[in-house]
Formats: C-alpha cells, sequence, structure tokens
C-alpha cells in the first residue's frame, strides 16, 4: 500500500507535465500566427486582406479588368466599328475674273495638282464679256481645298455643295456580285459535266446571261467608286463685262407668260420637226402612190348616157291609155 508521501510525488509529476504541455501548446500557438508564419492557407500567401499578410505598399497588383467585370465593378461595353461611308460629292462655284483665259489655265493646273483631271471645258471668247465653263474632277480628300483655291482666281459669286451617301448601294452591290459570282461558277461546272449538244447549248444561253447580269453590276460598281474617288467641280468664270445669270421668276402672271410662250415656241419647233422629218416619207412614198391612183382613173372606160330611143309615133314613153284623165271643168 503506497505511503502518503509518495502519493504526493505522483500528484507532483502530473501537475509538472500538464505544465510543461501548457507551455509547449502556447510556444506553437506563438509560432503559427507570428509575422513570419507561412501556414495561414492561399488567403496569406495571395496577400489576401484580414489573412494576416500584407502586400508592400510599392507592389500593388494591378486589377484584371475582366475579373473586375465578372465582380461587379466598372467595365467598358464593347465598341461596334461602322463601315466607312461612301459619300459623293458634287459642286458648283461661279467667279468673276479680269481675264478668263488666264483663271481657265490656272483651275486646269490647280486640278491637275491636286490629282484630279478634265472632264469638260467650254469657253466663249468676248473680251471683257468672255466667259467658260469648266468641270474638273478631284480626289475626295482634296475636295474642300480645291473649292478654296478656285475661290482665289477672282472674286467669288456663288457656291454650291452636295453630299450623297451611297454607302447602302455599294454594300449591297458587293453582296448581290458574290451571289452572281457564285452563280456563274455553279453553271459553268454544269456545262462541264453536259453529255449532249442540248444541254450545252442551254446551259450556254443560261452563263452568258448571268455572265451578263454580273458584268453590269461590276460597270455599275465601278462607277459609283469612281464617283466616290473622285468629287466633281462645275467652275463657271466670267469676264468684267460678262451678264450675271439671271434669276428665274418661277411665279406670278409674267413668269406664266413667258413659260406659255417658251411651251407654244416649243410646240411650234416640235411640229416643225416632225413635218421636217415625215416630208421625204411622203415625196418618196405617196407620190408614187397618187400617180398609180391617177393613171388607174385614166385607164377606166367612160360611161355612156343612154338617150331615149324615138318608136313608131314618137319617143318612147308610157301609153295613152296609162295617163290619168283630165279633171272635168267646173260648171256654173
Amino acid at each position: 500500500m503506497p505511503t502518503p508521501s509518495r502519493r504526493w510525488r505522483n500528484a507532483a509529476g502530473l501537475v509538472a507535465a500538464a505544465m510543461v504541455g501548457a507551455l509547449l501548446l502556447a510556444g506553437c500557438s506563438r509560432t503559427n500566427s507570428g509575422p513570419g508564419s507561412t501556414s495561414g492557407g492561399f488567403e496569406a500567401q495571395d496577400g489576401v486582406p484580414g489573412s494576416g499578410a500584407e502586400a508592400p505598399a510599392g507592389d500593388a497588383l494591378p486589377a484584371p479588368t475582366a475579373q473586375a467585370g465578372k465582380e461587379g465593378g466598372p467595365q467598358q461595353a464593347p465598341t461596334q466599328v461602322e463601315p466607312q461611308r461612301s459619300l459623293i460629292y458634287t459642286g458648283t462655284m461661279s467667279v468673276k475674273v479680269d481675264d478668263v483665259v488666264t483663271a481657265a489655265d490656272r483651275a486646269v493646273d490647280i486640278a491637275e495638282a491636286s490629282g484630279g483631271a478634265i472632264g469638260a471645258d467650254r469657253r466663249t471668247l468676248d473680251a471683257d464679256r468672255s466667259s467658260a465653263q469648266l468641270i474638273l474632277r478631284v480626289p475626295a480628300d482634296r475636295f474642300a481645298s480645291t473649292l478654296d483655291e478656285l475661290a482665289k482666281l477672282g472674286t467669288e459669286e456663288s457656291r454650291a455643295i452636295q453630299t450623297q451617301d451611297v454607302t447602302e448601294q455599294l454594300i449591297d452591290l458587293d453582296a448581290r456580285l458574290i451571289t452572281q459570282r457564285a452563280s456563274v461558277e455553279r453553271v459553268r461546272a454544269l456545262l462541264a459535266r453536259a453529255q449532249n449538244i442540248g444541254e450545252v447549248v442551254t446551259i450556254e444561253s443560261e452563263l452568258a446571261r448571268r455572265e451578263a447580269e454580273l458584268a453590269s453590276l461590276e460597270q455599275r460598281k465601278e462607277k459609283l467608286a469612281g464617283l466616290v474617288a473622285l468629287s466633281t467641280i462645275t467652275l463657271n468664270l466670267r469676264g468684267p463685262a460678262a451678264p450675271a445669270p439671271e434669276e428665274e421668276t418661277n411665279t406670278g402672271f409674267l413668269a406664266g407668260l413667258k413659260s406659255g410662250w417658251a411651251a407654244f415656241l416649243e410646240s411650234i419647233r416640235i411640229l416643225l420637226t416632225v413635218a421636217g422629218w415625215l416630208l421625204p416619207w411622203v415625196v418618196a412614198v405617196g407620190a408614187p402612190i397618187w400617180l398609180g391612183i391617177w393613171l388607174l382613173r385614166r385607164r377606166r372606160p367612160v360611161p355612156v348616157p343612154v338617150t331615149a330611143t324615138a318608136g313608131p309615133t314618137g319617143p318612147t314613153g308610157p301609153a295613152a291609155a296609162d295617163l290619168p284623165a283630165p279633171p272635168p271643168p267646173n260648171e256654173q
């Protein structure tokens, strides 16, 4: 049986062992929660706030745009790129100059220097009453600058600019061209597999029709593209004494009288034109027809008139018995 002193020694050993264990646990917890600890999981490694590890102030991580958008942060909507507009510029300008010939030659030089060309050049020379009209084709990006240079030739009197948007037409033509080219290729493939003359003739006819449509579409696109690439400027030049273009009055009695007289003269001109056009036909066709009718009438036998023939008792006539009796005389 253990003595009392031995029991106290055992109890003291247990208490000492418990105290040592408590000290060891406290030391481990301090080590795990210290500044150099790396056992804080993924949050401590990533430097997320509240994990016990903070990123250095000078090494801030950039915020990913895509992730911010997913988490509800500001996100820019994707910009939609519109097709480049295709515009046709047309301008008309009237300039009063001292020397029409010199100004016209200078205008031609301006157009050619800008990379353009001359569409038409009409001049009327009459000293100070001279005038000229030039149609210039210039690149679209030099349209405005060319107008400004032309205005410096003299005194600008008027300017008018028109713009036509043909973007949709060009897009439609591109789509139709793609479809038409594919159609032509399909017909050519059918022609290569034709078995007899009848099929060859039929397919060749259809191929020719579709190729003609394709050529027409290509010409239309080429024309529109040319008008977009080269703008048109109509330049009117007039000398110091040349009359200014009259402004037409479209209303009022005088305007109606003028329009009616012009319409009457135009109708007379049209009638004279038609008569002049018909006269050769009348001479070439009508004269032989009239001559033939006249000859036929001359050859037709003339009818002989029938005369009364005399009988044994006189001219042939109704019998006396057939004549009505004269009325009886009135008796007084």
